[in-house]
């Protein structure tokens, strides 16, 4: 290519010719003489000759000066801050920026545009100056970048990313309504199906590598975001220990793995640690029909016949059903609203009558709680004792020691009996027994009202017996108990 300095001068000097030719025209003195009004009969031969060569010679520079600007003429292709080379036809560029672009185009099946404008700046040139067709077109790739058309996913205003056409994009959110969709279709009562942001499609030009599939955008709508965090369980974790280890709590980390049971984790699985927050909101909205209990009050009346520790149910409540039409709204499946649009009672709940007695309670009844019914220390307790069962428990103290009713009640059986020796047998009235044995006295008889606390025996050791002491046994409707799950509480 040539030195646009180099092609200013070599015109500069011929326009100085020129002048020089005019100023040595004016220096041959010819009185009157005037080129605008030239007269041959007033100059002699000689000066005639010199201003006519100098007129020929003055027409063929003009001539030869307005042939070499027109063919000379030419562009300088400018593409950004660099220069790429020398053309005459300016179109021919253009034509080939077309083409560059189109190639692009068939090559990543997508609208390509270079994203720097070419300018052309006038200049003059020979031909040997100009730059070839192969060349530009390499200097043209090499300098150049470019930008693809695509389409941008914007949700309330935020990019969520750029698809290649806007069939793309619409299927993205498409797939995402999928289930719901198919749901609405399955389901008679879902009425609608809605996004709740505002969804656009808007044409954008980037870089190619911003360009994503339709699985990517799908994905990164249903997580929220783009970023991925994992954990790789090793031996002996779980979802509490990962969850503890992260700082999360155990129900995000089942939400961030649904589908997975947290009951069964094993070494090299791979757990999520984001919970998703999906970027786009399915609505749904569904009329459902379904029964409902009204429950029962409870009303209370009271009776001087029984005692202040007792009640008994004297009408049993039963629950009312109503039927009821409601509107539902879900939010991705979950429920954030319901409207009850109608009601009607298909039957009427019945109260619960409760009766209560007045009657001050008498000593002799039980209260349903045990107290120890002697002082001592324990020998022996409930459970296989020497090869067989022993059935209650042994509190060692000496000969005498008073011995005590666990509870209120009636005595049910008081005398000897075998290898009980002396034994107190104390019905309670509540579905409890209780058994007082070996004793060396015993001072009530069958038929008396006991109180809790009142002695009645005292402790010796009768019947099969290795030391004084009291057997102490408790029954519940006829079955043993272990006595020390009962005392103290």
């Amino acid at each position: 290519m040539g030195d646009p300095n180099h092609r200013r001068n070599t015109n500069d000097l011929l326009l100085h010719k020129i002048k020089q030719l005019k100023e040595h025209v004016n220096k041959l003195k010819l009185d009157n003489f005037n080129l605008k009004k030239f007269n041959p009969r007033n100059l002699n031969f000689r000066n005639s000759l010199i201003i006519f060569m100098a007129l020929i010679i003055v027409a063929f520079l003009g001539t030869a000066y307005q042939v070499n600007e027109v063919k000379t003429r030419a562009y300088s292709v400018q593409f950004g801050d660099d220069e790429l080379g020398i053309v005459r036809d300016k179109e021919e560029v253009l034509a080939m920026i077309k083409d560059i672009e189109k190639s692009l185009s068939y090559t990543y099946g997508i609208g390509v545009v270079i994203d720097k404008h070419l300018e052309f700046k006038d200049t003059h040139a020979k031909d040997d100056e100009l730059i070839a067709k192969d060349k530009l077109r390499n200097n043209i790739k090499s300098k150049m970048t470019f930008l693809v058309g695509g389409y941008a996913l914007i949700v309330d205003g935020k990019e969520v990313g750029v698809l290649r056409t806007k069939e793309d994009a619409e299927k993205v959110i498409n797939k995402y309504k999928e289930p719901f969709v198919k749901l609405h279709k399955d389901n008679e009562n879902i009425k609608e199906v809605n996004i709740l942001e505002k969804v656009e499609v808007v044409k954008k030009e980037v870089p190619l590598p911003s360009i994503k599939t339709q699985d990517e955008i799908l994905n990164k709508i249903q997580r929220g975001t783009d970023e991925i965090k994992t954990h790789v369980v090793e031996v002996g974790e779980s979802f509490w220990t990962i969850a503890k280890i992260y700082n999360m709590s155990v129900d995000d980390l089942i939400k961030a793995n649904l589908g997975k049971d947290p009951e069964k984790v094993f070494p090299g699985d791979t757990v999520n640690l984001l919970v998703p927050k999906p970027l786009l909101t399915i609505a749904t909205i569904e009329e459902v029909k379904y029964t409902e209990d009204i429950d029962y009050g409870v009303k209370v009346e009271f009776s001087s016949s029984m005692y202040k520790n007792q009640k008994k149910v004297k009408i049993k409540g039963t629950l009312g059903k109503n039927e009821v039409l409601a509107r539902v709204t879900k939010h991705n499946g979950v429920e954030v609203e319901r409207q009850i649009v109608k009601e009607n009672v298909v039957s009427k709940p019945i109260d619960k009558i409760l009766v209560k007695g007045t009657k001050e309670v008498p000593r002799t009844v039980a209260t349903g709680v045990f107290s120890m019914p002697t002082r001592g220390s324990i020998s022996s307790r409930y459970g296989s004792r020497w090869g067989r069962m022993h059935w209650g428990l042994d509190i060692a103290c000496r000969t005498g020691t008073p011995i005590k009713a666990a509870d209120g009640g009636t005595v049910k059986s008081a005398g000897y009996n075998g290898a009980y020796g002396y034994m107190i047998e104390v019905n309670h009235g509540n579905g409890y027994v209780t058994r007082y044995a070996h004793c060396s006295k015993i001072y009530v008889k069958s038929g008396d009202k006991v109180y809790k606390g009142q002695t009645i025996g005292a402790v010796g050791s009768t019947g099969r017996s290795t030391g004084p002491h009291l057997h102490f046994e408790v029954l519940k409707n006829g079955v043993h108990q272990n006595p020390a799950k009962y005392l103290g509480r």
